[in-house]
């Protein structure tokens, strides 16, 4: 006999962020197809009057009934938004009453972006380790001093709160629940099947490598530089090869990448590598001599000196490290 379903409720409101609420509910629904059987059964809830809502994109959605929901709720999700429906959000006092009875039936309560102002306000933030969108964290720590908000992760859990940065790291947020829940091999499937680049653990930063680099670069031709990298680090690379592909010498480029990264383009190369590297290691089934190769390392020896170097523990145990994480 099968296990029933566990049910997912995520409240909507006009405004919400669409790719908030969207993104987790895919990840449940895939979770569905790849473990062959409903183990979540997601609810969208509008309150009554409501029978949809307009979301940020302009695209409405729509919801079922108070009446329609579980009496147990195994997840709850609450989606964020913008700063001007989200303050009118949580000005609606029958909205934050109504998340604050379904917080008393869940077992699990997590968060997309701002929608941990909506369990802030409820007082389950008191006492966690929690997290925001980076743009909301100082108001966050700000609103609810008893919390200890975490400006720069992807996610965190503290017991059964999960609050995530927003918009895509809901994503990586549930893709963790769901590997909480089924096991990796699930959520890595899972993560293949969304064309989810990596599984990431809520302790990275909200900003990969590569895209803080892109965010200094100065001016077009230095993003480009990173692209380019980006898709031939298995190949051999030279300083010289950079500086032809960017039509400057030698003795620019360098100046540049000093100027705008404050590494030589050497050390840009290499910061890329172990990124991607960094990033391989969470899938369990890769051989670190395969790793080695696609980061264009000369071989296991060579990624893991440099890989400790920077990230002061060595790749063997960085993985260990993953798979130890709840």
């Amino acid at each position: 006999m099968s296990e029933p379903a566990k049910h997912v409720v995520i409240p909507l409101f006009p405004g919400l962020e669409l790719l908030d609420a969207a993104g987790p509910a895919e990840v449940f629904t895939v979770a569905n197809y790849e473990a062959g059987r409903e183990v979540y059964r997601v609810h969208f809830l509008c309150l009554e009057p409501r029978r949809s809502v307009k979301s940020s994109s302009g695209l409405v959605v729509s919801g079922k009934s108070w009446r329609s929901m579980p009496k147990s709720i195994d997840t709850l999700l609450v989606p964020g938004a913008e700063m001007e429906p989200l303050l009118e959000a949580l000005e609606d006092d029958g909205l934050v009453s109504a998340i604050g009875r379904l917080v008393k039936r869940s077992k699990r309560l997590t968060s997309v972006c701002s929608g941990a102002f909506f369990l802030g306000r409820l007082g389950v933030l008191d006492g966690r380790r929690v997290t925001t969108h980076w743009y909301g964290a100082r108001a966050l720590a700000k609103q609810f001093p008893k919390s200890s908000v975490i400006q720069d992760s992807l996610y965190q859990q503290d017991g059964n709160v999960w609050t995530s940065a927003g918009v895509l790291s809901g994503v990586d947020m549930t893709l963790a629940i769901v590997r909480r829940d089924l096991g990796a091999e699930i959520a890595l499937r899972v993560a293949r099947r969304l064309v989810v680049f990596l599984i990431r653990d809520g302790g990275q930063p909200q900003f990969s490598a590569p895209m803080n680099l892109q965010s200094r670069a100065s001016g077009q031709d230095l993003q480009e530089l990173i692209s380019w990298l980006e898709g031939r680090l298995p190949e051999t690379i030279t300083v010289n090869d950079m500086a032809d592909r960017m039509s400057m010498s030698v003795r620019t480029l360098h100046r540049r990448c000093l100027d705008t990264f404050s590494m030589t383009p050497a050390k840009l190369l290499s910061e890329l590598r172990l990124e991607h590297a960094r990033s391989r290691l969470h899938e369990a089934h890769l051989p670190l001599k395969r790793i080695a190769f696609e980061c264009g390392f000369a071989s296991q020896p060579a990624l893991s000196k440099a890989f400790t170097q920077r990230f002061g523990v060595a790749p063997s145990r960085y993985r260990e490290n993953f798979r130890e994480l709840p």
